[in-house]
């Protein structure tokens, strides 16, 4: 049994990935972190931890100490995103510049720096809000732009400064390729193509070029070995890697260990069904291969009970545990 490790409040990402799975499918359990630390002990089995950019410092080294436990249980346990291997998004971008690997920056505004190139735009460290400017020329349109934010009640905690790196096509267009890595097995995942710098799903153009282009990219795979590069850099061997091309070399914006798996239910299209007939054979392979044999036995109990007490007790109150998630996010 592979348990996926996540935020209650992200669980969501998962589930209908594993509600319109294959029959038979049965091999992946989502268990939430606000569970397991209020049980204070882990199922044997090979885990998946995500989730690291909403996780304190002293959740990970709690789940650190359960996997040496879990490997000293039983050594071949698969654990995929070993707490103490993951890049999280800041030390990712600034290991890949000094590497050669991306050819723009990132800059942590709260520690008093300044980008030394432009353009750049403004968000937070943490999660998957996206950018919370357009994009800034000069510093001084950059310091207007924070001067906005803290007035907005934003201030400068946790904000950086990441540089832009795209190119469009003939037609005007920018793409933004997705492709997951689940054991070290590179999966491309879509195409998004948009006219806006900022490329996302809401704002994706489709037309029957692009779609040819996308389902030729799900099958060739291009790009793998630069991806399987990249995620070995990161320590993460679950997870989604966001990515362009300028000048044909690839350029990483992001890698989220909890992506929203593809749910291909009945009402898709045309586009939607060749990407399901694709991707969902290759992403539940991928994981029924992780899911190998392994001894039964007891739980494995975690060693943080001063931690465990406190997701304890918002783990018996859900609704207070969801209002204090909602507060902490609108603080930011």
């Amino acid at each position: 049994m592979i348990h996926i490790v996540l935020r209650e409040d992200f669980r969501n990402t998962v589930q209908g990935f594993l509600r319109h799975s294959t029959k038979g499918f049965d091999c992946v359990r989502i268990l939430s972190y606000e569970r397991l630390f209020a049980r204070g002990r882990a199922p044997m089995g090979h885990y998946i931890f995500t989730d690291f950019d909403r996780l304190d410092p002293a959740a990970i080294e709690v789940l650190a100490r359960l996997s040496d436990d879990l490997r000293a249980r039983a050594p071949q346990v698969r654990l995929l995103n070993d707490p103490r291997k993951v890049l999280e998004r800041v030390p990712l971008l600034a290991r890949l510049r000094r590497e050669g690997l991306n050819r723009f920056d990132v800059t942590r505004l709260d520690a008093g720096e300044r980008p030394d190139a432009f353009p750049v735009f403004v968000r937070s460290e943490d999660g998957c809000g996206g950018p919370e400017t357009g994009l800034l020329r000069n510093l001084p349109e950059l310091e207007t732009a924070l001067e906005e934010l803290h007035r907005a009640g934003r201030g400068l905690k946790r904000r950086i400064a990441v540089g832009f790196c795209a190119q469009r096509d003939s037609r005007g267009l920018y793409r933004k390729f997705g492709a997951m890595n689940i054991g070290g097995r590179i999966i491309p995942q879509h195409m998004h193509c948009s006219e806006h710098w900022d490329v996302k799903w809401a704002s994706n153009f489709h037309d029957a070029g692009t779609a040819r282009e996308e389902i030729e990219y799900i099958r060739t795979n291009p790009h793998r070995d630069a991806l399987a590069r990249i995620f070995r850099i990161a320590g993460i061997d679950y997870g989604r890697i966001d990515y362009g091309l300028v000048d044909g070399t690839v350029q990483t914006y992001e890698i989220n260990t909890n992506p929203r798996l593809p749910r291909y239910g009945l009402n898709g299209n045309e586009r939607t069904e060749q990407r399901r007939i694709l991707i969902r054979p290759a992403m539940e392979g991928a994981l029924r291969a992780i899911d190998t044999p392994l001894p039964s036995g007891p739980d494995v109990p975690l060693h943080s009970p001063e931690y465990t007490s406190v997701n304890r007790d918002l783990h018996r109150h859900p609704a207070l545990h969801r209002m204090l998630r909602r507060l902490y996010h609108a603080m930011r």
